[in-house]
């Protein structure tokens, strides 16, 4: 009995360090994205004379590092102490930081947001901040500034999240998109993305029950 508690232990202390490396890797990344989107267009706009954009640029930059150097301490303060991995972890409540962040690097997001993002448990909220944030990155990687269109709704006891813009150049090309799926499937619901009238789309729906 004593070795089953034991390896139960050692079970729930990889998911946890698996779940953070997650997170840092979706954080860090993200904010690395973001800083070379920016720091291109602040260069173009700089050779063409225009000084407001990489002013612009050069303050969301900063910002993005400031947020991402301080999720990298939480993290890493989490590893090296008894914490709850969930303590401090951003929400929907908190979408409004990932689009301004989008728009900083210059893509122009038009999002609409419907219902009480609060109503849902936390770790619907979580992962579907999360999972935005995914979106985000994967735009700015593979398609750079571009028009995206952001719905969040919450309804009839599910959470719907759902992600429009270009799509890929390449013919059937895809941005993975199987984290977006596993932490759906996860948490009881589904994610589809792919090409959809001519567009990209990621279409997320979670239950709040």
């Amino acid at each position: 009995m004593g070795r089953l508690v034991d390896l139960e232990e050692r079970t729930e202390r990889v998911l946890e360090r698996t779940w953070l490396a997650r997170e840092l890797r979706d954080t860090i990344g993200h904010a690395l994205t973001i800083a070379v989107v920016q720091a291109g267009a602040a260069r173009a706009a700089g050779a063409a004379g225009t000084r407001e954009f990489p002013e612009r640029a050069l303050a969301a930059m900063k910002d993005t590092g400031r947020e991402a150097l301080s999720e990298l301490d939480r993290v890493l303060r989490l590893l090296r102490e008894d914490a709850d991995p969930m303590a401090q972890r951003s929400t929907l409540a908190h979408a409004g930081r990932l689009v301004e962040s989008a728009r900083g690097a210059g893509a122009e997001v038009a999002a609409r947001i419907g219902g009480d993002l609060d109503a849902g448990p936390g770790p619907v909220s979580r992962e579907g901040y999360r999972m935005l944030q995914e979106c985000f990155t994967n735009v700015l990687r593979h398609a750079g500034s571009v028009r995206v269109s952001v719905r969040i709704e919450v309804f009839d006891g599910l959470l719907e999240l759902e992600v429009h813009d270009r799509q890929p150049a390449e013919s059937g090309g895809s941005r993975g998109g199987s984290g977006l799926r596993e932490g759906a499937v996860l948490l009881g619901g589904a994610a589809a993305y792919g090409p959809y009238d001519g567009m990209w789309r990621v279409h997320v729906t979670l239950p709040l029950r």
